[in-house]
């Protein structure tokens, strides 16, 4: 009888022992991340990076830091150093396209931002303009091809009661130099 609850005790502990390495391997197989999906998805991840990363290097080498500085150059003179030449500026495209400023041009002064270059302050314009629809788009297409570099961030187009006159509400920037 003893030899019987030895090998009794004996295969209790085999069987227990077993019952925790299974155990711990089906919590290996089923852990977060160790699957075959984690896996693939971990791969696809680690691709997408890569390429990421690959495309990052090819911009690098093509750049050119001697053509990035001249063209900084020719962009410093072109900026206006005082706020009347952006007035003067914006009467003008007032004028050339034929709308009328309904409201006052609110300017606002933007706080810098570490990538903003330096010398060069962000203003920000706020104006209603009105007139028939194709002054407005003529004063949009105005606007964004101006040589003075304006930068348009928020439109809202409305119509008037009285005929075919449209009010557009613009947001926009423009850079002064000299003034950060």
């Amino acid at each position: 009888m003893g030899d019987l609850q030895r090998i009794q005790k004996q295969f209790t502990a085999v069987a227990a022992v077993l019952s925790v390495t299974a155990l711990a391997l089906l919590m290996y197989l089923f852990w977060p991340g160790s699957g075959r999906r984690a896996q693939d998805e971990e791969r696809a991840s680690l691709e997408h990076q890569r390429i990421e990363l690959t495309n990052e290097v090819n911009l690098q080498k093509s750049s050119n830091p001697e053509k990035t500085r001249s063209d900084l150059k020719v962009l410093y003179t072109d900026l206006p150093s005082r706020y009347s030449q952006i007035s003067q500026r914006m009467e003008k495209l007032f004028q050339e396209t034929g709308v009328s400023p309904s409201a006052s041009i609110k300017y606002s002064i933007e706080q810098p931002e570490k990538t903003d270059l330096p010398d060069v302050q962000r203003i920000k314009i706020e104006t209603t303009v009105t007139g028939d629809y194709a002054k407005v788009a003529r004063f949009i297409n105005a606007v964004e091809q101006d040589p003075l570099l304006f930068v348009i961030d928020k439109i809202s187009l409305s119509g008037q009661p009285e005929g075919n006159a449209v009010s557009l509400q613009i947001t926009f920037e423009t850079y002064l130099k000299g003034a950060a």
